[in-house]
């Protein structure tokens, strides 16, 4: 017996050992499937975590945390090593002998097994530490912002010695000067980009467009952008508060300021700019058509852009108009040169009627251009001689009126405006231009085609709204100031005048009777006003815009009283203005009116007599507006209507509205913004024919109705179908809604619909 205890305690630990060995043998195929699954969890989670990632970096100046960084590359690599045993697993369960019960290979099957257990420990892992609460923090905005630029021709030298001048510590301000269109801003992205390109001392690059009408208070806004300071701690200081932000911010900074467009001198201390210690060796490098300007900013260096030699100009005009063009007929080269010649060096001509003979192969369409550039007329001095000629071709090259009334019509925005490509359709449809088509979807598909159409003609170029995060790029277009400058030209020329004023103040009845062969008149600027004591007779009168006031708060009924020629009427953006004249119900032939982002509570029931009204617009309104009723379903001609909200509850009734709009014939571009669960219900349930009009729909603050809780929208396929024109979809700040089904259908109308969903 002695001898037989230590023999059976021997077997029994081998037996256990065995055991608990086998059970990697035997428990694989298990282990395997459940690592499976683990695997394909962690995936889903990880395409949760990296899609959240990818939405919070789309806002502006924000990047992922290390800690979602590194969990993502974490998962990456495991998933490849989960992989890699999956394949070796399935490869061992297929090469089991004998049944399932005796492996081919104990040891290996052993080691993989254990292997296995492993993995699926920290996969597990791996997915418990995925849930997290905040996957992208906010960054500082980037020192230096690289501007867009194409290849450059014939300014190498140039540049060269500037850039000789920023080096030096003995200057501090460079002006560069010349003609509009000769290459200045050109010059000056190409010095603001090679700041990224060089190693420097300075630690901020700043770049501004000042413009003719200088305004302190927007430069102040981006500088302060610039350095990421929070909009809550200078949006209601003045002006000499936010210089002294400005001035402690650049404190001891070596930084440089890039002004493009300056067309006097710019108080630098007004800005928070003070060069009364130039220790630190900061620089300032501006743009200006005139050499005066460069006196009276006391520049250092100054140098003169007198457009491009004869080499370096036809070598951009050829890259312009194509080699294929050129090699198309034997002539052409020759006549090439010629209009060349014509573009006398300027870098805008050269590119602008490089383009537009781009698809010109024909040797008569060259001779004929030769002779329009040499004999046109100009009624200006400088820039009619050299400019405006060379432009007007362009301008004549387009391929109807209609391009060419849409394209002067952009003249009616201020100096640098960003245009908005819906607002700019929306205006053409009101006055008239795009009349060749059935409903406003059409009308709105020709008008984006002419935009682009005045794109590629280079008498547009598009831009984004950078305070706007649902914007993407080409969502807006902006018109060069020579460009507009030779619209207003050919407007006068064309006895279709337009009349842009900015910073108008007080306009009293004098001015309006000087208005009698304007067709058009554009009044912009914080200060304008209205005194009106007498009846005005404007009777080529179609079209008034007042935008931006904050000083207005109604209108004179004496300035409708007579103006029955009025076709459009912008009053958008007047922050105060709260109350119309009755008087608005003798514009028998207006066809647009825009109210949006006003404090106007309601509208008059006089409203009802615009028959003629076509597009009405209450978007983003700072005040509750009531809609009386019978005012809407009065509007026999009207085909759009919009409310839209974005970040706030909308300040309409909708219940009405959406009853209104059902009975009107010739709707068919609707945009609505709930903030109700009730008349989102309707809209969804009862109103086929508003689906199949809606382009924008915006749900903001719709939480509660009898005080149950808002938690989930269910849009139908059958539903989305009907809302074959939905281009856009928000849904913000509902904090009580948990779900949001949308039935997309693959290739259906919408989709390329933009939505944009924000959820807890």
């Amino acid at each position: 017996m002695d001898c037989v205890s230590p023999i059976l305690d021997i077997v029994t630990r081998l037996w256990d050992c065995t055991a608990n060995r086998a059970v990697y043998i035997r428990d694989l195929h298990d282990n395997l499937n459940s690592l499976r699954e683990l695997k394909l969890e962690l995936e889903n989670i990880s395409k949760d975590v990296e899609g959240r990632a990818d939405f919070a970096e789309q806002q502006q100046y924000s990047a992922r945390t290390n800690q979602v960084k590194g969990w993502l590359q974490r998962v990456q690599l495991k998933l490849k090593e989960v992989d890699n045993i999956l394949q070796k697993g399935d490869e061992e369960i297929q090469q089991k002998c004998l049944g399932s019960c005796c492996p081919r290979h104990c040891c290996t099957s052993y080691k993989l097994g254990k292997q296995v257990i492993k993995e699926i420990n920290v996969v597990q892992e791996l997915i418990n530490k995925g849930h997290f609460d905040v996957v992208a923090d906010k960054v500082p905005p980037p020192m230096i912002d690289e501007m867009p630029l194409e290849k450059t021709v014939g300014m190498d030298s140039m540049f060269d010695d500037v850039w000789k001048c920023v080096q030096d510590h003995k200057v501090r301000i460079i002006g560069l000067y010349g003609m509009g269109g000769v290459g200045k801003t050109t010059l000056l992205k190409k010095l603001n980009n090679k700041f990224l390109e060089t190693s420097h001392n300075f630690v901020v690059v700043i770049w501004v467009v000042v413009s003719k009408e200088v305004k302190l208070d927007k430069i102040q806004e981006i500088i302060l952008n610039k350095f990421g300071i929070p909009k809550e701690m200078w949006i209601d200081k003045s002006e000499e508060e936010r210089a002294a932000q400005i001035l402690e911010r650049l404190r001891n900074k070596r930084f440089v300021l890039l002004l493009d467009d300056l067309w006097d001198r710019l108080e630098l201390s007004k800005l928070g700019v003070s060069f009364s210690n130039n220790q630190n060796g900061c620089k300032i490098v501006f743009t200006t058509r005139s050499g005066e300007v460069c006196g009276r900013m006391e520049a250092n260096v100054r140098f003169k852009l007198n457009g491009l030699p004869k080499e370096a100009a036809l070598s951009l005009f050829r890259q312009k108009v194509g080699e294929d063009v050129l090699n198309s007929h034997h002539e052409l080269p020759k006549l090439a040169e010629i209009v060349a010649e014509e573009c006398d060096g300027l870098p805008l001509a050269l590119v602008t009627i490089g383009r537009a003979m781009a698809s010109r192969t024909m040797p008569e369409d060259w001779r004929y251009a030769i002779k329009i550039l040499k004999s046109y007329p100009s009624r200006f001095s400088e820039m009619g001689k050299y400019v405006f000629p060379i432009l007007r071709f362009s301008y004549d090259s387009l391929s109807d009126n209609t391009l060419k009334n849409c394209f002067l019509y952009c003249s009616i925005f201020p100096e640098d405006h960003n245009i908005s490509n819906r607002e700019l359709i929306e205006l053409w449809i009101g006055e008239g231009f795009l009349d060749d088509f059935d409903n406003m979807h059409d009308a709105h598909e020709s008008g984006r085609f002419i935009i682009n159409s005045l794109k590629l003609a280079c008498l547009l170029e598009g831009t984004r709204d950078g305070e706007d995060d649902m914007a993407f790029e080409e969502d807006h277009v902006k018109m060069h100031d020579v460009l507009r400058d030779m619209a207003h030209w050919l407007t006068r020329e064309h006895e279709n005048e337009i009349l842009v004023k900015e910073h108008t103040g007080l306009i009293k009845s004098q001015e309006i009777g000087r208005w009698k062969e304007i067709v058009r008149v554009s009044l912009y600027g914080y200060n304008t006003q209205f005194l009106i004591e007498t009846q005005v007779v404007c009777p080529c009168l179609q079209t008034i815009f007042v935008m931006g006031s904050n000083l207005l708060t109604t209108l004179p009924g004496t300035l409708f009283q007579s103006i029955h020629t009025l076709t459009v009427l912008n009053l958008s953006n007047n922050r105060n203005l709260r109350e119309l004249p009755v008087e608005i119900g003798a514009l028998i032939n207006l066809h647009y009116l825009s109210l949006s982002k006003t404090s106007v509570s309601k509208l008059p029931m006089e409203v009802k007599n615009l028959t003629q009204m076509r597009i009405l617009l209450l978007d983003e309104m700072e005040e509750r507006v009531v809609i009386p009723p019978e005012v809407l379903s009065s509007l026999s001609s009207l085909e759009m209507y919009s409310n839209m909200e974005y970040y706030r509850p909308c300040k309409i009734d909708l219940k009405l509205i959406i009853e209104e709009l059902e009975c009107l014939e010739k709707i068919t571009d609707v945009g609505l913004s709930f903030s109700s669960v009730s008349p989102i219900l309707k809209f969804m349930s009862s109103s086929p024919k508003l689906q199949s009009c809606i382009t924008r729909l915006s749900i903001c603050e719709c939480n509660k109705v009898n005080g149950e809780e808002f938690r989930s929208l269910d849009i139908s396929c059958s539903t989305m179908r009907r809302m074959e024109h939905l281009q856009s979809l928000n849904i913000r700040y509902c904090f009580e809604l948990r779900e949001v089904k949308i039935c997309f259908e693959n290739g259906g109308e919408n989709a390329e619909i933009r939505a944009q969903l924000l959820l807890p």
